[in-house]
């Protein structure tokens, strides 16, 4: 049976609330109809937990027309399609393919541009190029176009290398800081927000300032000043500046980590669903985030049914950071599915594929998951075979420099070392305290710390549970 309006109920579906809230500021329609379907629109997108059906007795073509009419609007604002037309004219240019109507639109471009946008280095940079080829040709006449709108942007353009620049110093210190806790950072806070609030500077780098300054406040945690810089590019997105959906998902993916952080689940699985409505380079880790998050929910099965409708991708990807992720995940999942000899299995195969890189990059995350499978199918010889295998006790007094710090691996060790006869019951939960010793947990942190106690108690109820007890009375 033909569902009515499907097609037109899949495109809302597929809508972004920030590009609803866009679309409901700018309808301007006379038709009751058109505005009636519109706002409904918005409402659907912004409010997914109160979905309202659309009327069918509204003719079919004035939905088609409302389709019509926002992927125009949506297509007209959206940065990363500028960049593919700057960057497709560019490559023409430089293979002398460029056509007659296409020159024709550049020029009436550049004639019209008044003001810095997202995309004003590329556009820069192929009129740098475009020049040379006007030139070389004696279209002087058009070659003058070209030369005033550079000499006219010239200053705005060193300005736009140079900021460029010293956002790369200040990535490379902000990541370094998040790896390694090695550095401080918050200096650098002041001019990033020049940056981003200074409306003529060019709209990608004032974006990547809002990504470093949200890389920033997570790592420091400070969730008010994190929370008011995404208020203020909320407010900046529903205008429709900087748009593109891979921006928007790029955004979202940075809510999920603030909701988490704070332990706010259902907001962080709200936005976390949003950030993989668009395909990227980065998706394998926005469904990571998600997997995360809706395992906290207690959410298993629905995590196994987005791992599985990924799991193409994840075998194609080569980010051996995500790719271990995605693999840790899984294991996780399985074995909370009760599905443990699997879960061992698939870790196994994993590690001797992937050793090296696993050692490299996610060694913790990926040996949490394993561990907890072998624990949970009580193989306690074998955790700790494999923990002196790959040195994990040494590798864990390093990791404890680190503030998300959460002894998983500690804990799942020292039970083994108790189930095999290795430690005597009376030292017992003084080693199992040890690792807490210099831990001040931040709310998303002791939250977790409950989650993992919870888990080792099923093997050792007593000391988890006095260690839990403790832990919710500080």
């Amino acid at each position: 049976m033909k569902t009515p309006l499907k097609k037109f109920t899949a495109f809302s579906q597929g809508l972004l609330p920030h590009e609803a809230v866009y679309i409901g500021n700018h309808q301007k329609f006379v038709d009751t109809e058109k505005r009636n379907i519109t706002l409904r629109l918005v409402s659907n997108a912004t409010n997914p937990d109160k979905i309202q059906a659309f009327d069918e007795r509204i003719n079919k073509r004035k939905y088609s027309y409302i389709k019509q009419w926002i992927n125009d609007k949506l297509e007209k604002l959206d940065v990363d399609r500028r960049t593919l037309w700057l960057l497709d004219l560019k490559q023409k240019i430089q293979l002398d393919a460029i056509s007659a109507e296409e020159e024709k639109e550049l020029i009436q471009h550049i004639v019209g541009y008044k003001s810095l946008d997202y995309n004003f280095m590329n556009l820069y940079d192929l009129a740098q190029e475009y020049r040379a080829y006007l030139l070389i040709r004696m279209r002087y006449q058009d070659h003058s176009i070209l030369f005033d709108f550079l000499n006219t942007w010239q200053p705005h353009f060193q300005r736009a290398k140079d900021i460029q620049a010293k956002l790369y110093e200040a990535t490379a210190e902000i990541t370094d800081q998040y790896t390694l806790n090695n550095q401080e950072t918050r200096y650098w806070e002041k001019w990033l927000l020049k940056v981003f609030h200074t409306e003529t500077i060019d709209g990608k780098n004032r974006y990547q300032a809002f990504i470093l300054l949200a890389f920033m406040y997570t790592n420091y945690q400070d969730h008010g000043k994190l929370a008011d810089l995404f208020e203020k590019i909320d407010q900046l997105f529903n205008q429709g500046q900087m748009y593109s959906r891979r921006i928007l998902c790029n955004y979202y993916a940075s809510r999920v980590l603030m909701h988490s952080k704070a332990n706010d689940t259902t907001q962080a699985e709200y936005y976390a669903w949003l950030s993989i409505k668009h395909y990227n380079n980065d998706t394998i880790m926005y469904v990571n985030n998600l997997v995360a998050i809706l395992l906290k929910n207690g959410k298993a099965k629905a995590a196994f049914s987005l791992m599985e409708a990924y799991n193409d991708l994840y075998k194609a990807i080569h980010n051996h950071h995500q790719r271990i992720g995605f693999c840790s995940y899984k294991i996780r999942v399985l074995s909370e599915l009760g599905k443990n000899s699997l879960a061992e299995s698939l870790a196994k195969n994993f590690l001797r594929t992937y050793k090296a890189q696993i050692l490299q990059h996610r060694w913790h995350h990926f040996f949490t998951s394993y561990l907890n499978s072998l624990i949970a199918q009580e193989k306690y010889a074998d955790v700790l075979k494999t923990a002196r295998k790959y040195h994990l006790d040494s590798l864990e007094k390093e990791r404890r420099k680190k503030k998300n710090y959460v002894p998983n691996i500690s804990w799942s060790i020292s039970l083994s070392r108790y189930m095999e006869g290795l430690t005597p019951a009376d030292r017992l939960l003084e080693e199992i305290k040890e690792p807490m010793q210099d831990l001040s947990p931040s709310p998303s942190q002791k939250s977790l710390l409950i989650q993992v106690m919870d888990k080792l108690s099923r093997n050792l109820p007593e000391a988890f549970s006095e260690l839990k007890s403790q832990l919710l009375n500080e």
